[in-house]
């Protein structure tokens, strides 16, 4: 008989290989107990967050610095100030603890120099100034305010506005009115032969041109008014409800005169008119007069301290709260 093989049982098997990939990793160093390695792409999102982390800290930097660089928070009079029209800066500057409103502006406005009787010297006095800001009008109070002091012999009107519609003839009635001769002139040699002829009169005024700044018409004449030196004493005139943008774009065109000192027009259309006061300040420029409406001559007026921390004292709530039209408190006349 043949002799069986041996038994399935007792034959040798061979122990099963794991994969390499699979193997666990328990002792490799930074391996977790999990048993499996990090996915590829876990090293990019902590690369992404650490830069959102760094970009956070950035920003909060950033803020942190440029409110520091802003300085405190404005205080109730600080912004008070910046309703009336001065710059943040100066705002805060004036912005006094402990002190109240018409104190901190008579502090800042004591800078400002007004004489007490401006236009008292004999003279050729040239009003000069953009379009629309009342020069006409002006020059008309002005010289209703020398003939009461000096006379109708003492005055003389001389109009270079011949662009204007209507501009000669509203000085000419003008002049009719206060007894004074008005003259045109069309050219730098026709102005001086107005002032010979009124070479005897004390006081002459020129009411010149308003145009844009860009108008080549208005070159030409500050020429004029150049070429006659210190002859002319040259008056600005500026309009109390712009802002100090406006105001140093037309001192570009203004400041080579030179321009000996400025009248703020138009006060009462604005409650606004710290900007004029403080480019005034910052230009060291004399306000002479200020004008508040259309009457002659009782509209113009002398500024002093006291007057011009009141009219912007008084004027934040008056004027914002003002009455309807035909119901306006009467003003008393300020009379000379």
């Amino acid at each position: 008989m043949r002799t069986p093989p041996p038994a399935a049982a007792a034959m040798p098997t061979a122990k099963p290989q794991r994969p390499a990939s699979v193997q666990a990793p328990a002792a490799a160093a930074g391996q977790g107990a999990a048993g499996l390695t990090q996915p590829a792409w876990s090293g990019e999102i902590r690369g992404l967050r650490d830069e959102l982390h760094a970009l956070r800290q950035w920003v909060q930097s950033t803020v942190s610095s440029g409110a520091q660089a802003a300085g405190p928070v404005s205080s109730p009079m600080a912004e008070r100030l910046q309703e009336l029209g001065f710059s943040p800066s100066c705002a805060q500057a004036l912005a006094v603890p402990g002190a109240k409103l018409p104190d901190a502006l008579g502090a800042y406005l004591q800078r400002l120099d007004m004489p007490a009787d401006p236009v008292a010297a004999d003279g050729v006095y040239a009003l000069v100034g953009p379009t629309g800001v009342g020069k006409t009008t002006t020059i008309a109070k002005l010289a209703a305010r020398l003939v009461l002091r000096h006379g109708t012999s003492a005055v003389a009107l001389i109009t270079t506005d011949t662009y204007r519609i209507g501009g000669v003839e509203q000085l000419k009635i003008y002049g009719r009115i206060l007894g004074v001769p008005v003259a045109v002139a069309r050219d730098a040699k026709e102005l001086e032969q107005h002032l010979q002829e009124f070479s005897d009169r004390r006081f002459v005024l020129i009411d010149t041109i308003g145009l844009s700044p860009r108008d080549a018409r208005l070159a030409e004449q500050m020429q004029w008014l150049q070429g006659f030196g210190s002859r002319i004493t040259r008056l600005l005139l500026i309009n109390a409800g712009m802002g100090l943008g406006f105001y140093d774009e037309l001192w570009k065109m203004y400041q080579h005169l030179p321009v000996a000192a400025c009248i703020l027009t138009k006060l009462d259309e604005t409650p606004v008119f710290g900007a004029a006061l403080q480019w005034l300040v910052e230009q060291r420029l004399a306000l002479c007069f200020y004008t508040d409406g259309q009457r002659v001559p009782e509209d113009l007026h002398v500024p002093t301290l006291a007057k011009i921390v009141e009219l912007l004292h008084d004027d934040t709530t008056a004027y914002h709260a003002s009455p309807p039209a035909g119901h306006e408190p009467a003003r008393a006349n300020p009379g000379f």
